[in-house]
């Protein structure tokens, strides 16, 4: 488990959201600050009103500069300015405030995506797990039924030999053992198909080779308190958290839409330097300035905003009580597959019993020639089958264990202990 959280590109995919958040709640902090520009300009121009304003930023502006020939026909002048502008907002109208909150809000949002898209994988990697596990039951199962298979064949061909069995009871047995053969062939490929399926989710191609724990012999247990599991995934489940946060977000755009007829004031300093060489004498200069901006009308556009985040606020909120009723569904459903689970494993070992003790007694009778092949070759068909009923009955408790906490969003993995801890 641990090496799917490990190497699992898909999660770590999901995790680069957090730091985008993390980026986004930055930018969203930065808006309180000033900003601070610096700038370094060169003109060279024989434009009047530009070598004017070149001379008189150097301070360096004379009488002989007023001559009407002189103003009118400059000869080329250069400037070298430096600029050093700061400007701070001081007043947002709240944007800036709303604006943060909804990035911290983004910010939870992303760890309940990640933390979704962890208990998917976990869960994925116990559906491969267990299915490489009952891949693995399934081919043993087949393999015994193969041996028994061969065995019963040998004792035809002796009975045919010793007179005492027709040449048909040995063309069955023949017969069987090719049926077996195959699906010991199926099985086996079953099995690395299981294989690729837990290599692949894992991330790792050598992943699904490794040994794994001894299977589980005991169901799955029920867990305590089920009438209380619609309160835990309530208050657990991740993506019910982010639907939750996202309500909460779209209620926040809906208030900054509200604030754009408000005005904002921002204070702006700047120091210029002006000289006609870049490092010879200098002239400086300072402005302060106070901005005031109030929008007063712009084609009724803040309104179609407030109407638009409006409708985005109450689709959102919908959304968190439409997946509400799923997860009381999905609850509901995955504890009654869990206790159907556990019923049918009652009933499959029960047939076992029965399918095992009939093979006993008609192999019994057949041995003492009280019955023909074909009546013991059913009842192998039918003990192999019962097996691997009961062994599919077994691992569908743990999936659906599984399936009950992710419904819960309480799922951490296999609960098997050895090496399925490690995966």
């Amino acid at each position: 488990m641990l090496l799917a959280l490990q190497h699992n590109p898909g999660l770590k995919a999901a995790g680069l959201t957090v730091e985008t958040a993390e980026a986004d709640l930055a930018k969203a902090r930065a808006r309180f600050l000033p900003t601070v520009n610096f700038t370094e300009t060169y003109n060279f121009s024989d434009n009047p009103s530009q070598v004017f304003m070149s001379k008189l930023n150097q301070r360096v502006f004379t009488a002989q500069d007023f001559l009407l020939n002189n103003l009118n026909n400059p000869n080329a002048y250069g400037n070298f300015r430096t600029g050093l502008a700061v400007n701070q907002p001081l007043f947002q109208a709240g944007e800036a405030v709303l604006g943060y909150q909804q990035a911290r809000l983004g910010r939870e949002m992303a760890g309940a995506l990640v933390l979704s898209s962890r208990q998917q994988l976990l869960f994925q990697v116990t559906q491969a797990y267990f299915g490489l596990q009952l891949a693995q039951e399934k081919l043993g199962v087949v393999q015994q039924a193969r041996r028994t298979a061969a065995e019963h064949l040998k004792i035809a061909q002796s009975r045919v030999q010793a007179g005492t069995a027709v040449r048909a009871d040995v063309l069955s047995g023949e017969v069987q053992l090719a049926k077996l053969t195959q699906e010991e062939l199926t099985a086996a490929s079953e099995v690395k198909i299981a294989q690729s399926a837990l290599s692949t989710v894992v991330g790792l191609p050598e992943a699904g080779s490794r040994p794994l724990a001894p299977a589980p012999k005991e169901p799955a247990p029920l867990p305590p308190q089920l009438d209380d599991l619609q309160k835990t995934a309530q208050e657990k489940r991740p993506d019910l958290k982010h639907l939750e946060l996202a309500a909460r977000v779209a209620q926040k755009e809906y208030a900054k839409a509200r604030l754009n007829y408000l005005p904002r004031v921002r204070v702006v300093a700047e120091y210029d330097v002006d000289q006609r060489r870049l490092f010879g004498s200098s002239a400086d200069s300072y402005t302060v300035m106070a901005l005031l901006n109030f929008n007063l009308f712009n084609g009724l556009a803040d309104l179609a905003k407030v109407r638009e985040t409006r409708a985005k606020q109450t689709q959102a909120q919908e959304f968190k009580r439409d997946l509400e009723d799923r997860v009381r569904h999905q609850v509901t459903a995955a504890i009654l597959n869990l206790k159907t689970a556990q019923e049918r494993l009652k009933v499959a070992g029960a047939a076992v019993s029965q399918a095992r003790e009939s093979l006993r007694l008609i192999r019994l009778r057949y041995e003492a020639g009280l019955t023909i092949l074909v009546d013991l070759l059913t009842a192998e068909d039918a003990a192999k089958n019962a097996d691997l009923s009961r062994v599919a009955a077994l691992f569908d408790t743990y999936l659906a264990q599984a399936g009950l906490e992710l419904a819960l969003g309480t799922i951490s993995g296999p609960a098997v202990g050895g090496e399925a801890e490690k995966r």
